[in-house]
Order: C-alpha cells, then structure tokens, then sequence
C-alpha cells in the first residue's frame, strides 16, 4: 500500500513573516466576530483559511522536515525532507469543501544537502532505492470531521483510517488548530507481515483576527508536522524494533516563486513540465 502524501532551505526565521504576502491579502475589514473552539463551524473556517483558502486562487504550502529513525529512544537522522504542495479548493456542500492538490517530496542528505536517490539503513547496513511517489493530482473532501477517509482493501491485513479536526487554542491575536490523520492496518493472521501504523499530526497557526474576518478569504499561516509510524516497507528492515518518525515546520505561499529555494530547485530538475506551469498542471 503506497502511503499519501501531502509533504527548502528556508529556516526558522521564515516563520515569523510571510514572504511576499500583498497586503490585500494580509489585511482585515476589521470586522471580527468571536471565535468559539466548541462551535465546529468556527474550527471548519479556521482549518479552511489556515491550512488552505477560502478563495479559489492557487496557494501553496511547504514544509521543510528531518526524518529519523527511533529505536531504544536513540534518535538517528535519516534525510532531510523537502515538501510542496499547490492547491484549489471548491465549495461542495454546506460545511464541507473538495481540494485539488498536487504534492511533491524529495529527500537530500543531512550532511551534503544532495537529493539521494539511494539509502544506506544505519540499522540493517543495506543500501536501499528511496522510493518517491510521482506528483499526481489528487482531490479530497473535508467537513468539521476533517479529512474524509475511505476504506482501504490491502489483501490479508484488516485496515481501518480515521481523521480528527482539533481542538483549537486562542492566546491573542493567535490561533492554533490540530489536524490529524492515522492509518493501521493489522494482518488478518498473525505472522503474515508486519502490522502499520501512520500517524500524521499537523498544527497550523495564524491570526484569529484574520480568520473571523469575511474580507480575509486567505491569510497566511504557519504548519507544524509531525508522524510517528512503522517503518517503510522499502528500507527493508525485517524484524527490526523502532519507528520512522519526522520532525519539520513549513509556511504558506502564494506561488511557485515564494517556495523555499531547494524544492523549486528539485521540481525544475525532477518535474520540469509542472514547473514550467503548475496552475495547468493542477487543472489536469
């Protein structure tokens, strides 16, 4: 079962301003109505403007993440993780609305910052081919339950999905929201492959003045993420004990050209076609 994704060299110092965000975007009517953590409508409108837009423009979001392995508490980089992701979103129903996404992730090494295309496991000694997922167009709902999962039939294991949308924290002019997904599939006879577990755990943050604000259709927004899983089936690692786990933080963007320096780098060179016009390619 191949695993979705959503996953520069921009750092730390990104994340307090946006890169050239206009100021109609950023700005607010100064019209605010009261945010209600309890009032799922609230939380659907802020998961709505922070991780994607209430507008139908193109957006982008990226995330720059380490991936580790975990054994024994012992953490062990793997790679740096370099992801992007354009998007459009349509309103589909009362409470719920579809996004049109494109994703793309490339790894580089710790040390040299080079894309590897090959993985020597610090555990097993074997040098494995990195398996990477071709960008493709992919389209999901969402509603106040957050992600809308569909079953999926792996032959012998039992797989069951889920997804949660927050809570929702306010300190200020801050807001805060959780989004999560998890995946496990467990085999229907003991012995006969390894039980997964994914677990994507993502905090997005932005100004709760600008997202109670109707003028404000797409501000901008800060992304944590987080997973915690089993290993990849790729990296071979047999009966090995520990967990695949990555740590990154990312920001929106309001095109190609505001994305991180490494990943526009890579897409020219890996995609170039979508580079070349990502809002065609995302329109198929």
């Amino acid at each position: 079962m191949q695993r979705r994704t959503l996953l520069g060299t921009m750092g730390a110092a990104a994340l307090v301003a946006p890169v050239g965000v206009s100021t109609a975007r950023a700005a607010t009517s100064g019209a605010t109505a009261a945010f209600d953590p309890a009032n799922r409508d609230h939380v659907l409108m802020a998961y709505r403007k922070l991780a994607f837009t209430a507008d139908d423009s193109v957006t982008y979001i990226w995330l720059r993440a380490t991936r580790f392995g975990l054994v024994d508490t012992q953490f062990t980089p793997f790679w740096e993780m370099h992801v992007g992701r354009m998007f459009t979103v349509a309103d589909v129903a009362p409470g719920a609305f579809e996004v049109t996404g494109l994703s793309a992730i490339f790894y580089t090494d710790v040390e040299t910052g080079k894309f590897i295309e090959t993985f020597k496991n610090p555990y097993t000694g074997k040098t494995v081919n990195v398996r990477y997922a071709p960008p493709r167009v992919s389209k999901t709902r969402y509603d106040k339950n957050g992600e809308e999962r569909h079953a999926i039939d792996r032959p012998g294991f039992n797989v069951a999905t889920s997804a949660t949308l927050g809570p929702a924290w306010v300190q200020g002019d801050s807001v805060w929201l959780r989004a999560d997904t998890n995946l496990k599939a467990i085999p229907i006879e003991a012995g006969k492959g390894r039980p997964q577990h994914v677990n994507d755990w993502s905090t997005y943050h932005g100004s709760l003045a600008q997202v109670m604000d109707p003028a404000a259709k797409n501000p901008p927004s800060t992304w944590i993420f987080n997973d915690i899983n089993t290993w990849a089936d790729w990296l071979e690692m047999g009966d090995q004990p520990g967990n695949y786990v990555s740590r990154g933080i990312g920001h929106k963007a309001y095109s190609f050209d505001e994305m991180p320096d490494t990943w526009k780098m890579l897409m020219r060179e890996r995609n170039p076609d979508i580079a070349k016009d990502p809002a065609g390619a995302l329109k198929g």
